[in-house]
C-alpha cells in the first residue's frame, strides 16, 4: 500500500489545484490561522473587526449600509452586531429621519478596542507582506475586488 500523503504539497491536487475557488479558500484559511494567532487575546473574529473598523470610519452608518459594505445579509449581521453591542463596543441609535433604521457608532471602549486590534491586524498584514511584493499585493487586491464585483448580486 502506498504511503499516505502528509501535506497538500505532497498531494496531487489534479484539476482542483488550478481552480480559483480552491486556492482562494486555502489562502483564506491560512490567513485566518495567522490572524487568529495575532489577535488571540482579544476574542474578536476577523469580520467583527471589519465591522468595528467600518463603523469607526463611517460613524452613523446604517446596519443596511454596513451589510452592503461587507456583503452580509441582515440575518448574519444582526447576531454579530448584538454581540458587539452587548460587549459595549457599538451602539445602535434610531435615526431621527427614519425610525425604522439605526445609526451605528463605536463607544469609547469600541474605539479603544478597534485601535488595539488595528495594531495586531497591521502586524498580521506585515506578515503577509513578507510573502509578496508591494506590486503583487496591489495586483492581488485589485483582482480580488474584480472577482467580488463580478460575482456581486448588485
Amino acid at each position: 500500500m502506498p504511503p499516505v500523503a502528509e501535506t497538500v504539497s505532497q498531494t496531487n491536487l489534479g484539476w482542483l489545484g488550478g481552480t480559483i475557488g480552491f486556492n482562494l479558500r486555502i489562502a483564506q484559511e491560512a490567513s485566518v490561522r495567522t490572524y487568529l494567532r495575532s489577535v488571540a487575546d482579544t476574542g474578536t473574529l476577523q469580520w467583527r473587526f471589519a465591522i468595528l473598523a467600518l463603523v469607526h470610519e463611517n460613524p452613523g452608518m446604517t446596519q443596511a449600509a454596513l451589510g452592503k459594505a461587507i456583503k452580509r445579509d441582515t440575518s448574519s449581521l444582526t447576531p454579530a452586531l448584538d454581540d458587539l453591542c452587548e460587549r459595549g463596543l457599538v451602539t445602535r441609535v434610531r435615526r431621527e429621519n427614519d425610525r425604522r433604521s439605526y445609526e451605528l457608532r463605536l463607544t469609547a471602549r469600541g474605539r479603544s478596542t478597534m485601535e488595539q486590534m488595528k495594531v495586531k491586524v497591521q502586524a498580521h498584514e506585515e506578515e503577509l507582506d513578507q510573502l509578496i511584493t508591494k506590486d503583487q499585493r496591489a495586483r492581488l487586491i485589485a483582482i480580488l475586488r474584480q472577482i467580488t464585483t463580478g460575482l456581486s448580486d448588485e
